[in-house]
């Protein structure tokens, strides 16, 4: 990462646990992340903000800082965007609103399931909810059961063919708008960033920043270069902080990387701290 000494102390602002669609517990990943000798890491689960209270707690043992968080699917324009929030007050709107997405998962579930048996691919219910152990289900631990039942060699070709938006048992998810979503998360006191915007990204940025974005992740295992750089001069030019991590989820099938693989220095979190005292 250009222009950034590699001496100093690196943070992972982007991990997932099983209390989304990660493989690890949030305790485990946090251990992860402490032996990858990262200072900080932020967990980012999707729609819930459940695993953070263990995380914190191993934070301690660990002798590492760990960051709230939680990743937001939305839609803008047509098309889905994922925010991430740092820092999110517990207990309110926020957080109604994740319960209220946890439960539309359940809903579009049982749909994409239907939609495969018309394939005459049989995944049971039960596949799914025991893929998904605590956390809500989603189109990962579906892939994730397409995948142990031989139907498809990797995650990946499972949603190339079967759960990507218009492939045949895609189902679209009732979920928030890209301003009712920073919205919430501004009122609730979390930073508002762009996950991995990528190539569809740049047409949308500066619209975002207009309704209340703070940040933007330059780093991720999905942006060369060539997006690094952009995204890079777009926070010069429109005052946005920079993030970045490895988007660990811990499965072999999807991309498999280590906490920290990805990351961005200390001096990133400390400019997010400082816009979380000006919310």
């Amino acid at each position: 990462m250009r222009g950034y000494p590699p001496s100093e102390k690196r943070v992972d602002l982007h991990l997932h646990t099983d209390a989304s669609d990660g493989v690890y517990p949030p305790a485990e990943v946090i251990k992860l992340a402490a032996r990858a000798g990262l200072k900080a890491a932020a967990v980012t689960d999707h729609d819930t903000l459940e695993g953070i209270p263990e995380a914190l707690r191993a934070g301690k043992e660990w002798n590492i800082e760990v960051v709230p968080g939680v990743e937001i699917s939305v839609l803008y324009q047509g098309g889905e965007f994922h925010l991430l929030g740092y820092y999110p007050a517990r207990g309110g709107e926020l957080e109604k609103a994740l319960q209220f997405m946890r439960e539309e998962r359940y809903r579009r579930m049982q749909l994409m399931l239907d939609r495969l048996r018309d394939l005459e691919i049989r995944v049971s219910w039960e596949e799914v909810l025991s893929a998904a152990g605590k956390a809500a289900p989603g189109r990962l631990h579906l892939a994730r059961v397409l995948v142990k039942k031989g139907y498809c060699p990797s995650t990946e070709e499972a949603f190339q063919r079967f759960l990507d938006r218009g492939r045949p048992a895609y189902v679209p998810r009732e979920t928030l708008s890209a301003a009712q979503a920073l919205r919430l998360l501004l009122k609730d006191g979390a930073v508002p960033v762009l996950a991995h915007p990528g190539e569809k990204g740049k047409t949308v940025l500066r619209n975002l920043v207009r309704m209340g974005l703070r940040g933007v992740e330059v780093y991720h295992p999905d942006h060369h270069a060539g997006l690094q750089e952009f995204y890079r001069g777009q926070a010069l030019d429109l005052g946005l902080f920079i993030t970045g991590g490895s988007d660990f989820h811990g499965d072999f099938q999807t991309g498999f990387r280590e906490p920290g693989s990805i990351s961005v220095p200390y001096r990133c979190l400390e400019q997010l701290k400082r816009v979380v005292r000006r919310i």
